[in-house]
């Protein structure tokens, strides 16, 4: 197989090379996606298949580009700082609903008010609002968003967050609890076509769970229409299917190439990938928040991750190497930690984790599991790619260090809910970078746990680290880029030297495209319909 480096997908950025000139329709774009968004709800859950949806049905304030990085006007028209807490927002003032409202200031304190009022949301987008104080309407199409502290990164947070239409009739007021509101927008409303989050590129003309998703150009759209009438967004968790369906004509593009397609994709005269280096990092959550711990036996009931020594024995017993090279194809990079290289935040200084079976072995006598015990991995069947080949193979090589280890898959459906209520003691999950640097990042996956307060969404193994935490939030509020980057990159440091977490590898995100469709690749992994075009 033709290996991909990380230097070549980098210079691919999100130019597709188009081999061949056949006509793709203006009408309908087909996509096919490994998995397709639980909700229309544009705040429902924190997750990359989510996020797919709202980005391309309901703008935020801002775009983050995940090509350049940089971060670019939406519903924010133009913004300045006022001292080191005052952000002045002026709003696009072309701006309006798919039903013809024009955008207020009264939409986006509700917006970002009911963030924190979602029912039943498995995963809340409370952090990205964490460090507002106050937002006021100061007439004229410009809002005041007034902060706890200094935050340089509040328009990257707020990139995050679709604005919808506030239903209320009146202008709330914002706190850190429910604003005075106790009606908010239902979820179900938005997934039966009730309510429209309506302020993107596109509208959602029918949404059926775990099936597909289709789409249609929302002609009051403010800026740039997309080129597509509209898309039909099917759900492929299958590779097989998946790729059949690219070859076989069925869907112009594909997400999360199957590693064993590559070659067939680029050897063929009808199809190309479109391919960069992503920011999402795969790793495996020990259970640090309770004891006992589900899933574990032999232990006389205590909670073996509880001990430091055994989760570097977890983290030396893994082949990064191997995994990235056989088991992703080389469309990974082994990871040593959370921020991947390149983006904001990365430690230069820390050396990857050696592969010591040995001293692995060694580690676990020590912490008085001299014959190992008995444990339960768990891992999405449908997530990621190749996840459930990759929770096999460190299935194998924890049984090669004394370790008893059974893999337990579920579907995409039931398995965050479960992690969510902590029902794993280990097990397999992803973050990226989604505000397109690692302080996001870090919070997501390794702050302590504490939904009120937006830290640790992705960290449902409950890893608490003082010295963490410390770090993170005086970086939370340093406006100096260089002071900023240092405090970060120890908190990347403490985190691995508690052990925080069993990083693997920083994934590569490649899509399979059909020739005379141009379909752009980001570092984000988002699934952007809106520039795609005919060619």
């Amino acid at each position: 197989m033709k290996r991909l480096s990380l230097a070549s997908l980098a210079s691919a950025l999100a130019t597709a090379t188009t081999l061949a000139a056949v006509p793709a329709s203006a009408e309908q774009l087909r996509v096919g996606l490994a998995a397709i968004a639980t909700s229309v709800d544009p705040h429902f859950h924190r997750a990359g298949y989510n996020f797919d949806l709202r980005e391309n049905v309901s703008d935020a304030l801002v775009y983050n580009n995940g090509v350049s990085g940089s971060v670019e006007p939406r519903l924010a028209q133009s913004w300045r700082i006022e001292g080191d807490t005052k952000w002045v927002i002026t709003l696009e003032p072309k701006a309006k609903f798919d039903d013809g409202n024009p955008l207020g200031a009264d939409d986006v304190i509700y917006s970002l008010c009911r963030v924190r009022n979602v029912p039943n949301s498995p995963g809340l987008f409370s952090s990205f609002i964490a460090t507002i104080s106050g937002i006021k309407d100061l007439g004229d199409g410009k809002i005041e968003i007034s902060t706890k502290k200094s935050d340089p990164n509040l328009l990257r947070s707020l990139s995050n967050i679709g604005i919808v239409e506030n239903p209320t009739g009146r202008t709330l007021t914002y706190d850190d609890t429910t604003c005075g509101n106790d009606n908010w927008l239902d979820t179900a409303g938005f997934n039966n076509g009730g309510i429209s989050p309506g302020i993107g590129h596109y509208k959602v003309k029918k949404f059926t769970p775990d099936v597909e998703i289709t789409l249609e150009r929302n002609e009051q759209y403010y800026g740039t229409p997309a080129a597509y009438d509209s898309v039909l967004v099917k759900s492929l968790p299958d590779n097989s299917a998946r790729i059949a369906a690219l070859l076989g004509g069925s869907v112009d593009v594909i997400n999360a190439v199957p590693i064993n397609s590559i070659d067939s994709i680029q050897s063929s005269d009808k199809l190309h990938l479109s391919s960069m280096p992503s920011t999402l990092l795969i790793f495996l959550l020990p259970d640090q928040g309770q004891e006992p711990t589900p899933k574990v036996s032999g232990t006389d009931g205590k909670n073996p991750f509880l001990d430091p020594r055994v989760r570097r024995a977890l983290n030396l017993a893994i082949n990064r190497d191997e995994i990235a090279e056989t088991i992703m194809g080389g469309m990974a990079q082994p990871a040593s930690q959370i921020v991947v290289d390149g983006i904001f935040g990365h430690n230069p200084t820390i050396e990857p984790f050696p592969y010591d079976p040995q001293e692995a072995k060694r580690l676990l006598a020590e912490a008085g599991y001299p014959n190992g015990f008995s444990l339960t991995l768990n891992a999405p069947s449908d997530r990621y790619v190749n996840g459930a080949q990759v929770a096999q193979a460190v299935t194998a090589m924890l049984s090669q260090v004394g370790l008893n280890v059974t893999l337990e898959t579920f579907p995409l459906s039931i398995y965050f809910t479960k992690a969510s209520a902590y029902e794993y003691s280990f097990y397999l999950a992803g973050a990226a970078a989604d505000t397109g640097e690692g302080l996001s990042q870090m919070i997501n996956a390794v702050g302590t746990r504490n939904p009120d307060r937006g830290w640790g969404g992705a960290n449902r193994g409950r890893y608490s680290g003082p010295e963490t935490d410390k770090f993170l939030e005086e970086a939370q509020s340093m406006l100096d880029d260089a002071k900023r980057e240092e405090l970060l990159r120890a908190a990347v440091a403490q985190a691995r030297k508690d052990e925080a977490l069993v990083p693997l590898y920083h994934e590569f995100g490649v899509w399979g495209v059909r020739n005379g469709v141009h379909f752009d690749a980001n570092a984000n992994l988002t699934n952007i319909f809106y520039t795609a075009r005919p060619e």
